[in-house]
């Protein structure tokens, strides 16, 4: 016989053992669920303003709210994947968007007269000489009026400059300085001798650049996203979205990620496991009143400024050949501008690119390596030009729908092996595409997966399909794309990483999400986090406007300098 104390004890462990199982077993089985630490953190970091800890300079909200963060669903508290954001980056996007935000023009009109008027606008030459020589700098003066002929007082007019000689394929981009009086500098350099023009555009007006800016950080309007959910009976659609507002049991697609929640609906007795498909499109909503849509008219996108200003007579005055310049190679800081065309070439200007000109050059560069590419149809573009010019790549189906999905060129000859793979949400799409591949997630996990070592190179390009979104949302990949980065470089040194920036594109149709307004403030962007990082850049957005392109998908040349420029930091 036990003792009555002893009895005690031993009933008290049985019921507390049991206690215990039953609880885990209704936990395990989801028949009952507790608040989590990263609900409560999420809860108050989203219901305290994000701006109070930042300097008082920052706290002015007068304008329009810039950071709209995505809506809790009102069943979040039900899904675990919901995590709280690092304060740190939070203030850093804060302090990002409040920075560009000073630099847009806080301006209103009330008539289309009152706006910018690239034809009333008057271009003159400071200092002007009869001769130049190649390395001298010229600066020109820009007016700008209105249609009325009045001078404007105010700056923020998104302009863009450049350079060319036709009959030597060359061109190079200007330096614009905004003295925010409605006058202009435009500085350029001369790196060829002949007879050069000079060509100037007015891409936005400060009052469409203002309405653009309003209407992209004001919502989640432009693009709408659908997934499909499949098991063995059903397929079921379903919506997704950065700021959903429902009463439905939702799935995370960024679970365990440092990235804002992107949710989508969960059916009813359908797990968030067995979703299988997604497609992203354009709403063509507009954010834009009655009197500002004129402004994203086609006849006041891209407007040449007219000028009477002679060809420009450069000359080699010193006799002399380009001075030799030491290899492009990553860490090296990015010039503006970054390099000149000349007889179509790319020549960066604080280092020297080689040029790739056949098959085997090629094959010697890349043999025994493995190229990943991670982007979107411009980084595509790199994987066609590989397959089209190394005739001894083989592409392996990985299966998928049209461009999107995964390619995997390999030459086991020569041990080479070239992967492309999208960037992850968000990613315009209009058909259905497959979730089954790693290269639906997002840019940052993908750099995270990769071991590196002196056999891999890394080459990226993120942007275009963030444009209509809220800029935080590209803010915050862009950190997370730097902490990758630097993760990567610490385990893997001998990595090599390539950056392609955004390049110019006037787009067909929806050109208020699709702006090149919206790029050049990714090109800013990714420029600033990245420019002290030991990683390459392949500066397209500097390539197009030196070529005055405007095509989404550039000429083949472009493309050719690009790939060389990729190749010279990488072998």
């Amino acid at each position: 016989m036990f003792p009555p104390a002893a009895l005690t004890l031993k009933r008290g462990v049985f019921l507390a053992v049991s206690l215990v199982f039953i609880l885990s077993f209704c936990i395990h089985q989801n028949l009952l669920k507790f608040p989590t630490v990263s609900h409560f953190c999420q809860k108050i970091s989203f219901s305290k303003p994000l701006s109070e800890n930042l300097e008082d300079d920052l706290q002015d909200k007068t304008k329009f709210t810039l950071m709209n963060f995505p809506k809790v669903p009102r069943r979040a508290e039900d899904v675990p994947q919901w995590k709280a954001q690092p304060k740190d980056t939070v203030l850093q996007v804060e302090r990002i968007m409040r920075e560009i935000d000073k630099l847009i023009p806080n301006v209103s009109f009330t008539h289309l007269d009152n706006t910018t008027c690239a034809a009333k606008s008057k271009v003159s030459l400071i200092n002007p000489r009869d001769r130049y020589c190649i390395g001298d700098n010229v600066t020109l003066q820009l007016d700008v009026f209105d249609y009325l002929g009045k001078k404007k007082k105010y700056g923020g007019d998104y302009l863009r400059a450049r350079i060319y000689s036709p009959d030597r394929g060359a061109g190079a981009s200007g330096n614009i300085v905004d003295f925010h009086n409605g006058t202009y500098h435009v500085q350029f350099t001369f790196f060829w001798e002949g007879k050069v023009k000079v060509s100037l555009f007015l891409i936005h007006p400060s009052e469409a650049v203002a309405a653009l800016w309003r209407g992209r950080n004001a919502g989640y309007t432009y693009m709408a996203t659908k997934v499909k959910y499949t098991n063995a009976t059903h397929t079921i659609e379903a919506v997704c979205g950065y700021d959903l507002d429902t009463e439905e049991e939702v799935c995370n697609m960024m679970e365990n990620m440092d990235e804002y929640p992107f949710y989508c609906i969960k059916p009813a007795h359908m797990s968030c496991s067995s979703l299988t498909q997604m497609t992203s499109f354009f709403t063509y909503k507009s954010s834009f009143t009655a009197l500002e849509r004129p402004l994203i008219d086609r006849s006041h996108i891209r407007v040449a400024i007219p000028h009477t200003l002679q060809d420009l007579a450069v000359f080699n005055c010193a006799n002399r050949n380009e001075p030799v310049k030491q290899k492009c190679k990553t860490g090296m800081k990015p010039h503006l501008p970054g390099g000149y065309y000349l007889q179509n070439i790319w020549r960066p200007v604080s280092c020297s690119m080689n040029r790739f000109q056949s098959q085997d050059e090629i094959n010697s560069c890349l043999k025994g390596k493995f190229l990943h590419l991670i982007g979107d149809s411009t980084m595509v573009q790199w994987n066609d030009y590989f397959m089209n010019t190394l005739k001894n790549l083989k592409e392996l189906d990985l299966h998928g729908y049209d461009w999107e999905k995964p390619h995997l060129n390999v030459d086991t000859e020569r041990n080479i092996k070239i992967w492309f793979r999208k960037h992850g949400i968000p990613f315009i799409f209009r058909d259905f595409y497959s979730l089954a591949s790693i290269g639906d997630k997002t840019l940052p996990e993908q750099i995270a997966h990769i071991g590196g070592n002196k056999h891999t190179a890394i080459a990226f390009t993120v942007g275009a399909h963030f444009r209509p979104l809220p800029l935080h949302i590209y803010i915050r990949r862009a950190i997370n794309v730097r902490r990758a980065i630097q993760q990567l470089l610490l385990r893997s040194p001998e990595t090599k990483v390539v950056i392609k920036t955004e390049n110019t594109s006037l787009e067909p149709e929806n050109l208020e999400p699709m702006s090149d307004f919206h790029a050049y403030i990714h090109y800013q962007i990714m420029n600033t986090l990245l420019q002290d990082l030991d990683i390459g850049i392949v500066d397209a957005w500097d390539m197009t406007v030196a070529a005055a392109t405007s095509l989404l998908h550039p000429p083949q040349y472009i493309i050719q300098n690009e790939i060389n420029l990729l190749l010279t930091y990488i072998c």
